[in-house]
């Protein structure tokens, strides 16, 4: 695998190149905090200092290309947003530790450099006792990675921590994350705990090289946490996995790719479009990995141009063999006989 210094600062330049940002009043700060910012950045603050200092409406803009650490755990009852200034060069982020929270949290254009954390990145906290919906749930609006890196990751991007959370959206977008570790977690782990009314995964880089994929691990779980029903009463909500435009490499090598609580239901959607995926999951299993390895038909599935391999053999033709989803992946035309 490639040293960390040069990916942390390849994902830098991927992330930068993304150019996804978002428009906010937060860019007009007076000089007089933008210097006060830049004279706690260059005394080595703590990301959790520039918190309390400086984020505003719930918003901590950074400037361009600041070299950040993050020492001590984070715990957030407030929704959080942190980002780097609009179209600026990614702040640099050293963490030792995660997040904690009971709200949602946005990370977007920044690069986090983790292989220093043991614990979860994003973990949620012990579930609040007011506030909770008619199924005895916590609702939080999102948890969102926004055209950011995560690099060196060593447990679980996300942890729900077995409380019942609803997170309506929980999304990766034009992100690169890096696995640093062995220890088999699951990438967004909700076991033992709540559920995400909808998973996005869009025009990403997800993976491990194979030395160190996660073969014991995997993209998503459920196992042993709550159904729909003891989530919401919603008698129309819905469970949506989207996966688009991303490329996935050694996700839980050689095992299952999910492990749900309940599979093959009604209120689950899927959607897998235009990836590239190589030895996720077991071979000719990526697709009903998803549905923790069996697809029928209850469940609602869109699938198309996927292109899928194992150890780099093209297994598209065995995955829509496995899967019954037509038209799911790119298969090599067979050679016309001469």
């Amino acid at each position: 695998m490639m040293k960390k210094s040069f990916i942390f600062g390849a994902a830098l330049m991927l992330v930068s190149a993304f150019g996804l940002q978002s428009c906010s009043k937060e860019d007009n700060a007076g000089d007089a905090t933008v210097d006060a910012l830049a004279y706690d950045i260059a005394n080595k603050a703590d990301l959790s200092v520039l918190i309390d200092k400086y984020a505003e409406n719930g918003v901590l803009t950074l400037p361009a290309s600041a070299e950040i650490t993050m020492a001590e755990e984070i715990q957030l009852n407030e929704p959080l947003k942190i980002r780097t200034a609009e179209g600026a060069k990614p702040a640099g982020i050293i963490a030792k530790a995660g997040f904690v929270t009971t709200s949602s949290l946005i990370l977007e254009n920044v690069a986090f450099e983790v292989s220093g954390v043991s614990t979860p990145f994003i973990k949620m906290n012990t579930l609040p006792t007011e506030g909770l919906n008619d199924a005895g749930a916590y609702e939080v609006d999102e948890i969102s990675l926004i055209n950011s890196s995560i690099i060196g990751l060593k447990n679980s991007l996300f942890y729900a921590n077995k409380q019942k959370y609803l997170i309506n959206e929980f999304n990766i977008d034009h992100c690169v994350i890096d696995f640093g570790g062995t220890t088999g977690k699951t990438i967004i782990d909700f076991n033992g705990g709540g559920l995400p009314l909808n998973v996005t995964i869009d025009q990403s880089m997800i993976g491990a090289s194979k030395e160190t994929s996660w073969s014991n691990g995997g993209l998503f779980s459920t196992q042993s946490g709550s159904n729909l029903a003891q989530v919401t009463t919603d008698a129309d909500a819905k469970h949506t996995f989207t996966v688009t435009q991303s490329v996935l490499t050694c996700i839980s090598n050689g095992k299952t790719l999910c492990t749900l609580r309940q599979n093959n239901q009604a209120w689950q959607y899927y959607v897998v479009k235009d990836n590239v995926v190589n030895n996720c999951g077991k071979k000719n299993e990526f697709l009903v990995g998803f549905c923790a390895g069996r697809i029928n038909k209850k469940e609602n599935w869109t699938a198309s141009g996927n292109l899928v391999s194992f150890d780099d053999e093209n297994t598209g033709a065995g995955e829509i063999e496995k899967s019954g989803l037509e038209n799911a992946c790119i298969v090599p035309e067979t050679p016309a006989a001469e």
